[in-house]
């Protein structure tokens, strides 16, 4: 039997929870496309349930062209005025906009041959942080390293990216090792 991090068992009767920690969750990314999704997700996430997004990403794919950082760059007032009332999605216009704020700051990034890839895992020196946690209860919110990117990201124009949001997103995308030590995918 598959031993998996605690907060697993939360969702006993989601086959969605335990494929997105077993596949997704805390696996190193370096995929640019990849990293905008899970920046949104989990600014989406704020104030919000983990399972409520899962079970909307989807369409947040669908409606965010599959996060593509360039056709979501081009969002117009109207594409994203249409969003809110889409009920298939999570309708918070901030987030909504920070999504499409956030976008137009990578392409310009890009532009200038930077990307989202390089910009977080130079904060490790390409090396993910083992947080040797043994329960998730225990796993801080934030740390010095998601406060200092969040002052980075702010200080270039970045919306809904403060430390606790930066910490999950560092945990998701493998920067910070968050499995649990009884876990088989620590």
């Amino acid at each position: 039997m598959i031993q998996r991090c605690s907060w697993v068992a939360n969702y006993p009767d989601s086959k969605l929870m335990q494929n997105y920690h077993d596949l997704e969750w805390g696996h190193p990314c370096h995929d640019e496309q990849r990293l905008f999704e899970m920046l949104c997700l989990e600014m989406f996430q704020s104030g919000l349930s983990w399972a409520t997004v899962l079970s909307k990403r989807e369409n947040l794919r669908r409606r965010f062209f599959d996060f593509d950082i360039e056709l979501v760059a081009s969002m117009t007032v109207d594409q994203v005025t249409e969003l809110l009332n889409d009920t298939s999605i999570i309708r918070h216009r901030g987030k909504i906009e920070a999504v499409v704020n956030n976008a137009r700051i990578l392409q310009l990034w890009h532009h200038d041959g930077n990307s989202l890839n390089q910009y977080i895992w130079q904060t490790t020196q390409n090396q993910t942080i083992d947080q040797k946690v043994s329960d998730y209860h225990l796993a801080p919110s934030k740390t010095a390293t998601s406060e200092k990117l969040a002052k980075q990201f702010k200080s270039n124009g970045f919306k809904f990216v403060g430390p606790t949001v930066l910490q999950a997103y560092l945990q998701a995308v493998g920067v910070i090792n968050a499995h649990e030590l009884s876990c088989d995918f620590h």
